[in-house]
């Protein structure tokens, strides 16, 4: 059974998987197309290339921790707001977690996997169809490891309020007034 903020977090994720899709991976493919390439890394430096195959140096980089800045900020974004809807709404995480790190597994696979078919088209001259997929497991498997890293550090710093923290919270008016009007009634009490 899904929780209520599962459909939430399928659309964010998506979305978002779709965005670096299509800004940073399907660009590649004009690579080779005889006009200059341009393309912005994550920390803001510029790629760029002209009237080059996509061997060699262009493969590297594309391959070479490329994408995997946008992966994490996508990712560490997504459990800052996990954990902040869940104290919000009063959510217990550790299950959003679990479903939130199976979404971005999902999210990381889809994008190299986007990756593997964009690297196979340029190296395919025309005829892609002709050359085996590029393997992503060393990449998604790092990637893999970054989330449950993450995933678990979460964990271990949750905790939920209990329903008597969030109570008082809401009545510590209540809880003070009562509190003096025993100790006044004590008081009146022990003078007559």
């Amino acid at each position: 059974m899904s929780t209520p903020l599962f459909p939430l977090l399928e659309k964010r994720i998506s979305d978002n998987m779709q965005a670096i899709i299509n800004s940073q991976v399907i660009p590649w493919v004009f690579m080779t197309s005889g006009k200059p390439f341009r393309i912005k890394r994550f920390d803001g430096r510029e790629i760029a290339y002209e009237g080059l195959a996509f061997e060699g140096s262009p493969q590297d980089v594309f391959w070479s921790r490329y994408v995997e800045p946008f992966l994490e900020d996508e990712i560490l974004k997504e459990l800052a707001f996990v954990i902040e809807t869940c104290q919000k709404r009063q959510i217990d995480a550790l299950s959003v977690l679990s479903e939130l790190e199976g979404l971005l597994v999902s999210l990381c696979r889809k994008v190299f996997a986007s990756m593997a078919d964009v690297d196979r088209r340029l190296r395919g001259g025309g005829y892609p169809e002709r050359l085996v997929l590029r393997s992503i497991d060393s990449e998604l498997t790092n990637m893999i490891d970054f989330i449950k890293v993450h995933i678990e550090a979460e964990r271990a710093m949750w905790k939920p309020k209990a329903w008597h923290e969030s109570w008082y919270d809401k009545n510590k008016f209540w809880v003070w007034f009562i509190g003096i009007l025993f100790a006044l009634a004590g008081l009146a009490v022990k003078f007559f």
